[in-house]
């Protein structure tokens, strides 16, 4: 009695247990300890009807089960689910989506099925053996005995689960579920023994029942109390002798069963109704098993090709873009070269000019984009059959087999293809890139390699012109070098390293646009070698940018046009030179913060040297440069501000620093079609009028016909620079004046003298 009163408390604190945890806990750990609760209520009231036949009867044994213990058979299914939600993990980390979707409902399916072949081959065990002889001895009622049998027989269920999962997965909490097995196991105990009194006879209920009651309540009530991790462990690796097991595990218990039955027919000529029906339904639940393993099976097969369906294309394929990468391309290439068959084929290369200003200025995800942009022009741009692949970097590269278009017309085509605009970051943005073509030569070209080398050389020598473009192999091209020795030879150049460098500083004529007078010089560093060629000042700007070397390159630059300045004779501050300085970094450790002291050990007066600020090679960065900008400006050197009207960033060092003159961006200053034209004008004349109120001078570039310069000084521009005046030249070789034939009008004021431009005005000359 006392026993039964401890259960009755174990049995209700457990279920209240499992609701109040029920609801703290979330997801899987939550749903087994809701379905739980659910088929022990039966079991609540099943004990709470012994404990009352205990006060009617005494330590007499019950023949027959409550009503409730009939509806937890009738919840075995339930309980079972409540057993494999566990929260549990794969063995193997290659196993992560076992448990999900329909793959891990048919993991638990088969598990299921798993546990009924285990159970079933262990009922057909005991009974021929233990329970058939004492049945038939005393002529039970087979209802209670199938209560009895169904009681032992759904707990086994649930404790076979609780052993697979132990044994196949990796539980979250390995102490909680060993509580909760070990408490469904007390009560298959439990039952197990009222099955045997019930076969014996007994009239009286064992001790051990009652020892087994509390037990069974209070270990499950432990299980609910133990918390679960919300996160597997470290995955660590299966033993394969544990796939073996979980294959074989049905199979083995129904071999046992079928030699068993094989023995009974040997020994008695005959198989009992009870073992063949069982062990056909065995068979029956084995060959649902297998279907549902086939089914299993074709879905890891389905899986393994498409994994190596997917490394494949992984392995041969660029992942931003989908081109081919470069080992599909030098496949392809051999094959072609192999089995052209007297068929034409061209190589181009191409690689996106100042795609290092794309990434610097506007982001890596913006620089990542017009890859994509490229390459899905590339693609456009050719047939299905020719190859597109990247490279690496910016570098693309093509394969254009023989077809009906000649491979010049088609590489001119792709040319023009990239450099149609695109949107990027909100705006509409030109796009550079250099093409180099070159024909396959059954001669010249027996291996990629030499196909390569030509191609690459046509590229660079696209570069070098400073513009982009397609040029196709001559044979009177130089030969190519790789990207890191060209940088590698500009750093010994700018060190004075490399004895067959020529690395000097030209001057383009400024020039006022009404008089034609040569009245300013603009510094354009050159180099040259007898490999690469003649690097233009576009060019090899872009080049240090890249290499890390835009401050050796300005040393250089400031140095040379002083010397020049001063070996010139003339007053300096006559024809001043113009030096660029990118704005995208601290400028106090740079050669700029010397330039007033260099220009003193040359005589030359501080403003002999306009220091252009530009921020082509990245965003400005006014914090860190605006402080000895300002100082330098307040010792007398002039400040210009280039690319005026392109990017936004460039009118934030407008208003911060103490600007005096201004250079348009190209766009403003070139000719385009009528409506564009119309749109640059009301834009550039905003521009010009704000900067006719600031008293600051303002420079038209990239000037080609005599016509454009005529247009932007009616406009309001003072001065000029571009192709229009000529090549650069050395210093004194820069002409006086430039004949344009027509005068552009009456001159203005001298744009040399002082002027006053509000914040921060110029000092005198």
């Amino acid at each position: 009695m006392v026993a039964g009163s401890a259960a009755a408390v174990v049995s209700l604190a457990t279920v209240g247990c499992l609701a109040w945890t029920a609801r703290r806990a979330q997801g899987a750990d939550r749903r087994w300890r809701l379905l739980i609760e659910l088929t022990l209520v039966p079991l609540v009231f099943a004990l709470a009807w012994h404990i009352s036949w205990q006060v009617e009867h005494g330590s007499a044994h019950a023949t027959r089960l409550p009503r409730s213990a009939e509806a937890f058979l009738l919840i075995v299914a339930l309980a079972l689910a409540g057993v494999l939600t566990f929260p549990t993990d794969p063995l193997d980390a290659a196993d992560r989506r076992v448990g999900e979707g329909r793959a891990g409902r048919r993991w638990y399916a088969i598990t299921v099925l798993d546990s009924v072949v285990a159970v079933g081959s262990v009922v057909l065990v005991v009974w021929p053996t233990l329970l058939a002889p004492l049945v038939q001895a005393r002529h039970l009622d087979s209802g209670a005995l199938v209560n009895s049998v169904g009681s032992v027989v759904g707990f086994l269920l649930l404790v076979a689960g609780v052993l697979l999962l132990a044994t196949f997965r990796r539980p979250r909490s390995g102490l909680a579920l060993a509580l909760l097995g070990a408490g469904l196991g007390a009560m298959m105990l439990y039952s197990a023994i009222n099955l045997i009194l019930t076969v014996q006879g007994s009239s009286s209920i064992s001790p051990t029942m009652d020892v087994l009651a509390v037990a069974s309540w209070l270990l499950i009530l432990l299980a609910c109390l133990v918390p679960v991790p919300s996160s597997a462990a470290s995955v660590r690796r299966r033993d394969p002798r544990i796939l073996w097991l979980q294959a074989a595990l049905p199979y083995l218990a129904l071999g046992v069963v079928g030699g068993l039955a094989i023995g009974e027919l040997i020994a008695d000529g005959a198989v009992g109704r009870v073992e063949t029906y069982g062990l056909l339904g065995l068979l029956f639940v084995v060959v649902i098993r297998q279907m549902a393993m086939l089914g299993e099976n074709t879905r890891l097969l389905v899986s393994v090709r498409a994994s190596q369906q997917e490394l494949h294309h992984q392995a041969f394929h660029d992942p931003l873009t989908g081109l081919a990468n470069r080992a599909l391309f030098a496949d392809r290439m051999e094959q072609a070269l192999a089995f052209r068959d007297g068929r034409p084929f061209a190589l181009v290369f191409c690689d996106l000019d100042d795609f290092k200003r794309v990434n610097d200025t506007l982001g890596h995800d913006i620089g990542d984009e017009l890859l994509r942009i490229t390459a899905a022009r590339l693609r456009s741009a050719v047939r299905s059959e020719d190859t597109v692949a990247r490279l690496g970097g910016d570098e693309f590269a093509l394969l254009v087999e023989g077809g009906h278009d000649d491979p010049e017309t088609v590489g001119t085509r792709l040319a023009a293809t990239i450099r149609a605009p695109c949107l990027l970051a909100g705006r509409s943005r030109p796009v550079g890139a250099s093409l180099g073509l070159v024909m396959a030569d059954p001669a010249r070209h027996p291996v990629a390699d030499s196909l390569l080398r030509d191609a690459d050389l046509a590229m660079y020598a696209a570069k070098r012109q400073g513009k982009g473009g397609l040029v196709v192999y001559r044979p009177d091209l130089s030969t190519p070098e790789s990207a890191p020795q060209i940088r590698a030879h500009l750093d010994q150049a700018l060190r004075g390293d490399d004895p067959d460098s020529v690395l000097g500083v030209h001057y383009l004529p400024v020039v006022d646009l009404r008089s034609s007078r040569t009245v300013g010089l603009d510094a354009a560093p050159c180099w040259s070698r007898p490999r690469t060629g003649q690097f233009s000042s576009e060019s090899l700007y872009r080049l240090a940018d890249e290499a890390g070397l835009s401050l050796p390159l300005l040393d250089v630059v400031l140095r040379q046009t002083c010397r020049d300045l001063a070996a010139r004779g003339a007053r300096p501050a006559d024809a001043p030179a113009f030096v660029t300085v990118p704005m995208n970094r601290d400028l106090e450790q740079t050669p700029v913060a010397g330039i007033v002291d260099l220009l003193v050990d040359h005589d030359l007066p501080p403003r002999a040297i306009i220091l252009t600020l530009t921020g082509t090679c990245g965003q400005p960065d006014l914090t860190a440069a605006g402080p000895i900008l300002r100082r330098l400006a307040a010792r007398g050197v002039r400040l210009a501000l280039d690319g005026v009207g392109g990017e936004a960033s460039i009118f934030a060092a407008w208003q911060a620093l103490p600007i005096e003159i201004i250079r348009l961006d190209r766009s403003l200053t070139r000719a385009g079609d009528a409506s564009a034209r119309e749109r640059t004008a009301l834009v550039r004349d905003a521009i010009l009028a704000a900067a006719a109120r600031l008293d600051l001078i303002v420079i038209a570039t990239h000037l080609g016909e005599p016509a454009q310069a005529r247009e932007l000084a009616a406009a309001g521009c003072h001065l000029g620079t571009g192709p229009l005046y000529g090549p650069p030249h050395p210093m004194n070789e820069v002409p006086a004046a430039v004949d344009l034939g027509e005068a552009a009008g009456a001159r203005t004021r001298d744009w040399r003298q002082p002027v006053g431009i509000g914040r921060g005005g110029g000092g005198p000359m």
